[in-house]
Parts: C-alpha cells; structure tokens; sequence
C-alpha cells in the first residue's frame, strides 16, 4: 500500500510529503533543491554535487563520512545532480534502518549538517577539493562520447531544444570549468539554499508519520522561492533539422526527435504511452517489426517518451549507407499509426505492459519517489493505481488521435 501526504511549510518555503510505504525494512530521506537549468549554470551546479560530497565541518572528508553512515547501521548516502525538465535538482538521499527512532533522528542532524554546514575554507570551498573536483567532473564530461547510444540521445535533445533549457547538458560543459573557483561555487550554493523551492520525500510507516515530518520541518530552510523555472511552450519548425557528426564508429547510430501535441500533465498522455508502445516500445511494436525485421535497416531500434516533456524520440543503430532508408522507414511506421486504428489484440497487450511496468515500481522506493516527483512536478499528483487506472481505459480512437499530434522536428545522425 502507498498513498502519498503532503504538508507545506509556509514559513520555510519548503514542500515536505510522506509516501507511507509498509512492505520495505528501509526508511529514505530525500531532499532536492530545484535548480533552473540555465546554461550560465549548469556546470555550477553539476560540480557543487560532486564537491559536497567530501564531507562537512562535522565529518571534513569522504572517509569520515562514510565511516558515519557505517556507524549508522550501514545506511546508505549519496548527492547527485537529477534532471527534470527544465530543472536540475540538487539531490540529497539517505536511506536508513526501520524502527530506530534514535537513528531516524540521527539521520536527520546528518543530512542537516551535510547541507548547512558543508567545508568551509574563508568566503568559499576548500580551493583543493573544488579544483580536484573539476578535473574529475571534466574526465566525466569528456566520457559522454564514450556510449554512442546515450549520446546520440543527447545531441540530438540538444539540437532539437537549443532555445529550450531542456536541451541543456545537466552535467556541464568544459568550457565552463575554468571560470569556476571556490568563492564562485560557494556563492552559487548559497543562492540554491537561500531562492530555489526545496522538496523534501520521506518514505515509511503510518506510524512513523508524524514523527519524520517532525524532524523534517525542524530543519533550517529559509528558501523564499525567488528562483523559479520557466516553462516554454514549443514550436513546430517548418523545417526537419538534419545533423550529421564524425567519430568514427564502428556503428553508426540515428536519433530522430519528435514534438507531440499532447502536454506530460494531460488526461490524454495515457494513450501518448500506448501510442508510443506500439509503435517503438516493445519488440512487438512496428518499429522493430517492420523497419528492423522485414525491412533489416537497422540492428537494434526503440522509441520512448520522456515523461516530463512533449518530446518522443526514435534510436537506432544502423550501417552509415542505410541512414535515408532508416529515416524514410520510421517515418512510414509512423504514419500506420496515424492512419490505421490499431486493432484490439495489440492494443490490449501494449497496455498489458505498461501496467506492468508502473505495477513493478511498487517494489522499489526509489522508483515510488521517483513517480511522486513527477506528478508533483507536472502538479497532476495522482497515485500509481490512478495512472494505471487511466492507462486501462484508453481506446484505439484515443491512441489514433495521439499518433496524429506526432511531428518530426529533428534528425541526428552520428557516423
């Protein structure tokens, strides 16, 4: 069982919600503070993740906090960078022991000191570790060509999104690294602390209820909401833009980036998922049956939606002569879905796997939090059984109607 409780802190500026879970022997805290994707500061933010990791003045280097979260019955800490839209959230997560009121306690102070009290050296860093970290961060950025298949999927966003804070790198540029030093960064986690809405997840029993929401609002936010993200509406380009790259793969690899007319937080993105199944979802879909079965233009092939965007996107890998039969082939399986309503077998057995897949995510904290935060997010706030529900009543006109909001903005090719 899971439902989900809100409470909203008017004085702190901070949304705190409880997922009451009973099947797991784990309790987590998470905290996210949400960031605006800008390209001014993306590599800031990206890098304060990495650079708060080595500790606080409470416990000042990676060791010493590892040693406290073993001290801790082995609970298990990380901050990340998360993408979501058009935001980057600062992302702190602590997953810890059931039924220890001490230790939910002490868990707590933890993170607080880990976020409000993070090494210091004068007005900014520890200059050493910032520096450290940057050369880290830019052996990471360097490994993003290192997976074809992801960053295929990220040039083309990036090409497809250039005015749109989406198409923005969530882990930084290169170029960036040497205008950022200790003060710099300091700053800028000063401003996130003080001016971006601050979400906080707590996951437990009924019983543990009040006593986690105590701790959390006892915690020092004082954010004022000032830094908010925008959301643009897209535009439909008049033209398809093409993009073609050179690295010498031993595999060439296609992305084609589609606009839909439906919006993540309508009624209709239920038949958006179906839609998308059938077409690229499943190795039953027409994609893989028709352009990589019969027609044999590429090796591997899938289409997803991303669930914060109007966006849908095509990959394939594919040899670097087939490129324009591969494009011409997606386009014509597109357009079966436009112009034929799909059948009731397929489309009972698509909606079959979607329910399966959102049913999986209440085996998994994470995946329930993660589900939370989207539709706190998209501001639709309904459960699992409720989206699952939706999915469960949509009709081929629904999927046939969907299919028809579908358009090419942008084709990405990487040889």
């Amino acid at each position: 069982m899971m439902t989900i409780e809100k409470e909203k802190n008017n004085q702190k500026q901070q949304h705190i919600h409880f997922l009451e879970v009973n099947q797991f022997k784990t309790n987590i805290i998470s905290i996210g503070f949400r960031v605006p994707l800008t390209r001014e500061n993306a590599t800031k933010t990206a890098l304060l993740a990495e650079v708060l990791k080595n500790g606080c003045c409470a416990y000042p280097s990676r060791r010493a906090v590892s040693q406290k979260t073993d001290d801790m019955f082995g609970s298990v800490f990380d901050i990340s960078i998360i993408k979501k839209g058009e935001e980057q959230v600062l992302f702190f997560y602590l997953e810890f022991v059931k039924y220890k009121r001490e230790l939910m306690e002490e868990c707590f102070v933890f993170l607080q000191n880990m976020i409000f009290a993070p090494i210091q050296q004068q007005k900014g860093f520890s200059k050493q570790i910032v520096e450290r970290e940057k050369r880290i961060l830019e052996e990471k950025i360097k490994s993003r060509q290192d997976d074809k298949k992801e960053y295929a999927k990220l040039r083309c966003l990036e090409e497809m999104c250039k005015e749109e804070a989406f198409g923005i790198f969530a882990d930084g540029y290169i170029e960036d690294l040497s205008q950022i030093d200790e003060n710099i960064l300091f700053h800028h986690y000063q401003n996130i602390i003080k001016h971006t809405p601050t979400e906080i997840f707590l996951t437990g029993e009924k019983t543990q209820k009040e006593a986690m929401l105590d701790f959390a609002k006892r915690m020092p936010f004082e954010s004022d909401c000032a830094w908010k993200t925008e959301k643009k509406v897209n535009q439909q380009q008049k033209e398809v833009k093409q993009i073609k790259e050179t690295l010498h793969t031993a595999q060439s690899r296609i992305a084609l980036g589609f606009w839909t007319k439906i919006q993540p937080e309508s009624k209709e993105y239920a038949a958006l998922l179906v839609c998308n199944e059938l077409f690229g979802g499943s190795p039953a879909s027409l994609l893989f049956q028709q352009v990589r079965e019969k027609e044999g233009a590429c090796y591997d092939i899938s289409s997803f939606l991303f669930r914060l965007q109007p966006i849908l996107m095509v990959k394939a890998g594919i040899q670097k002569q087939d490129y324009d039969k591969a494009v011409e082939m997606i386009q014509k399986a597109l357009k079966m879905l436009q112009q034929k309503k799909v059948e009731k077998e397929p489309l009972q057995e698509a909606k079959e796997n979607i329910v399966r897949y959102y049913e999986a995510m209440k085996d998994s904290q994470t995946a329930l939090m993660d589900f939370a935060w989207n539709e706190k997010v998209l501001k639709t706030n309904r459960n699992i059984s409720q989206f699952v529900a939706e999915i469960k009543a949509v009709t081929a006109e629904a999927v046939q109607k969907s299919a028809q909001g579908i358009f090419l903005d942008t084709v990405y090719f990487l040889q």
